[in-house]
């Protein structure tokens, strides 16, 4: 039984919900390979340290107006507004990035533009309500699926963009001022992408909130909504936290990491990391498919979770520097940049007691490993979450939500490229999997708490599941 078994799902405007979620990962995550490069050769101030700060930058605004967002649709109910007006204030962001060249002070410059398009696109706390709020119980987990495989489908897809402009080169074409080259042309295509999905949302998007037991629905089938499990929901904004942190850390450090591992120069850093992670993009995108689809998506969303979290900690096992792989590094031929030759930077210390992660396994964790794992945390936890919270306004709780996942990039960004710089990669390893394990023990210390919000029968002691 149902409390809502006459309502359906508007499947039109949650295929644009979907597509709108790709939209913001893409935005998000374009940059991650290409970054560094751009930035170095733009500003010789700019150390690996402030690359910390310019990847948080995104995160940062993201994280301050993930609430914002969700308290907007709270107020409102609408979903259209907060989205557009995130999408603007993105493509400002974006299109600031493309112009840094004509900028002094280069790398605040890039600081702000990520930060302005952080602020945009915490829209998708708006759009993670849609999802919850817009979806009949029997389709939550197919609308949830759906819209976190667009999302990570982005959020990989994203540098694979970079990587396709790559062949234009870091001189690239002159016009005026203007510069078109593998960097600049990246950042245009963003902000004519964030304008096309205002186009979209403004002129076929249908708001419509099917999950939701208002008032006078409680009152004609005599039920109530009860408050909801505080620390079930806290578990899972945990769970979503660390698994952003995580994909955060293997893709951002992907570049510096396989730049002193096998001495790529930038260029290939990017083009080879972005064939791999479009690769394990697709893996990940075709089990949140499944997961939609199929009765992969019916297994106990807690399983799925913790054969997720296996997998991460497999890829964190492999990439560990073992004493029995081969070292130690190779340093920067004296007087050259990374975008002409690969290898540890002289301050680079500890690269003289570090080994080298053979580049099969390299390629096999980051394909596999991660490509599996991200699809089994990042989107039952979600669905888990708006099971918790049960049918009623979600908006301000999934804005929570939503700056759980935004604060964890800031968190990673600037810990992990702080622990490279200065102690090389093996800590940074050691602290995802203590993050991971303790993801592991709150699953199995809560597991009976982690189930969905029942709605009561007034006057019995009876529930009512909002559970497919």
């Amino acid at each position: 039984m149902t409390v809502s078994n006459e309502k359906q799902t508007d499947w039109r405007s949650m295929w644009i919900c979907i597509f709108l979620q790709f939209v913001v990962g893409v935005q998000i995550s374009v940059y991650y390979m290409s970054m560094w490069p751009y930035l170095s050769g733009l500003d010789k101030s700019a150390d690996f340290d402030f690359l910390g700060w310019v990847v948080a930058a995104c995160s940062i605004g993201c994280t301050i107006s993930n609430p914002l967002y969700g308290y907007w649709n709270q107020k409102t109910m609408s979903v259209k507004w907060p989205v557009i007006t995130g999408f603007l204030i993105a493509a400002v962001g974006q299109g600031w990035y493309g112009l840094l060249g004509l900028f002094d002070n280069v790398k605040w410059m890039m600081l702000l533009a990520r930060f302005l398009t952080g602020l945009g696109v915490g829209n998708i706390a708006a759009l993670r309500v849609y999802a919850a709020m817009a979806s009949t119980p029997k389709d939550r987990m197919r609308a949830i699926s759906f819209g976190t495989g667009g999302f990570v489908l982005g959020f990989s897809f994203g540098p694979v963009i970079s990587a396709v402009f790559t062949p234009l080169g870091e001189e690239g074409i002159r016009l005026g001022g203007f510069v078109l080259n593998m960097y600049t042309v990246v950042a245009y295509l963003m902000v004519l992408l964030c304008i096309f999905g205002c186009f979209i949302i403004y002129f076929f998007f249908n708001e419509s909130y099917v999950g939701i037991v208002t008032k006078e629905e409680q009152e004609k089938d005599d039920v109530t909504v009860p408050m909801f499990d505080v620390p079930a929901a806290l578990i899972c904004i945990y769970l979503f936290m660390i698994v952003n942190m995580t994909a955060t850390n293997i893709e951002v450090m992907s570049s510096p990491l396989t730049t002193v591992l096998y001495d790529w120069k930038d260029s290939d850093s990017i083009f080879y990391n972005g064939i791999a992670l479009a690769i394990s993009s697709a893996i990940s995108v075709s089990f949140n498919i499944a997961q939609g689809a199929t009765r992969i998506g019916k297994i106990d969303k807690r399983k799925q979770m913790l054969f997720g979290l296996t997998f991460f900690l497999l890829y964190q096992a492999f990439m560990f520097p073992w004493g029995f792989y081969s070292g130690p590094l190779n340093f920067l031929p004296e007087g050259m940049e990374t975008t002409e030759a690969g290898g540890c930077y002289a301050e680079y210390l500890w690269c003289n007691d570090t080994t080298r992660v053979p580049m099969p396994i390299y390629f096999f964790c980051f394909i596999v490993f991660f490509g599996v794992a991200f699809p089994f945390v990042e989107t039952p936890s979600p669905a888990l979450f708006s099971e918790i919270l049960g049918p009623r306004k979600q908006g301000t709780m999934q804005g929570f939500f939503s700056l759980g996942g935004s604060l964890a990039p800031v968190i990673a960004s600037i810990t992990s490229t702080a622990i490279f710089k200065y102690t090389g990669y093996r800590y940074v390893i050691v602290f995802q999997a203590i993050t991971l394990l303790v993801a592991v023990l709150l699953i199995l210390v809560f597991y009976k708490r982690l189930v969905p919000l029942k709605v009561v029968k007034k006057g019995s002691e009876s529930t009512i599941s909002e559970e497919n």
